[in-house]
């Protein structure tokens, strides 16, 4: 197997794959004996659907369907959604008289929310995968481009939760002085608290900015509830988190009595400079 490289993309990992055959603009027979190569198109593999940070490939196949060995040749096209096709690379395949090859692409990483599209030039033929948004199990990491590794570890049910106090006095001495105190606050009439553990990690060397609560959605049965910072003694935050530095913090919700935790989803989107990206978090 031959390596063949890519150009990158946007939205895609630097692409080096392999292959048993390759591409050019028309399919472009190498005669080694007499007669001549034909060169058909005999299907392709595509997985149609990806989620964001899932790694995938393609296969092309091709049959040289003539009398004669001879070199198969073809430009890889590809664009980004709605913009401009770009040669990604070239298949090219040297196919016996009778004999169907398959170029497998190299491994690639979608990592924003896209469409992309791809052509192979020698018979104008197109082929699309379409990424989706990446679903993960509570307690496992979404890795975002841009350096934060978001984790939604999971969390609890409460009817009441203890949110921070004020100063209290010290009797020993007179004072007044800062006393750590909770006050029980009582979830609405025929709701919950849903206190969910979140954990952000900055993988850089440089400091990034962590995303705001706010950007943190919690759906029952797709309908979004309303998100009560002031409930929690411990709220996540976002703001600057120093390179190679962790913040782990609550996110508190008011949701129906009754909920379960396979009943909630926690999204997570934003749009970053090169594209929109989106976590999922279920049970």
């Amino acid at each position: 197997m031959r390596r063949r490289a890519f150009l990158a993309s946007a939205g895609i990992a630097a692409l080096a794959g392999c292959s048993n055959g390759d591409g050019s603009t028309t399919a472009t027979p190498t005669p080694t004996e007499t007669g001549a190569p034909n060169f058909e198109l005999r299907g392709a593999r595509f997985p149609g659907n990806k989620t964001l940070n899932v790694v995938t490939n393609f296969i092309i196949a091709v049959e040289n369907t003539g009398s004669a060995a001879g070199t198969f040749r073809s430009p890889l096209q590809m664009k980004v959604g709605d913009g401009e096709w770009k040669t990604a690379g070239e298949v090219e395949m040297p196919l016996d008289a009778g004999e169907t090859g398959e170029w497998h692409s190299p491994d690639f990483l979608p990592q924003y929310l896209t469409t992309l599209h791809f052509r192979l030039g020698a018979f104008d033929e197109t082929w699309s995968i379409k990424i989706h948004p990446r679903e993960l199990d509570f307690s496992h990491y979404y890795a975002v481009p841009t350096g934060l590794y978001i984790n939604v570890l999971g969390g609890s049910f409460e009817s009441t939760y203890s949110t921070s106090g004020n100063e209290t006095a010290d009797t020993t001495n007179d004072t007044a002085t800062p006393a750590a105190t909770t006050t029980p606050v009582s979830a609405p009439d025929e709701k919950a608290w849903a206190v969910m553990q979140v954990d952000v990690r900055n993988r850089l060397e440089e400091p990034h900015d962590a995303p705001p609560a706010s950007s943190f959605v919690l759906e029952v049965d797709g309908e979004q509830m309303p998100q009560h910072q002031e409930v929690s003694a411990n709220p996540y935050e976002g703001g600057e988190l120093a390179g190679r530095t962790v913040r782990r913090g609550e996110l508190v919700y008011a949701v129906p009595e009754g909920t379960r935790a396979r009943d909630i989803r926690l999204v997570w989107e934003a749009s970053l400079p090169k594209g929109d990206v989106k976590a999922i978090w279920t049970k």
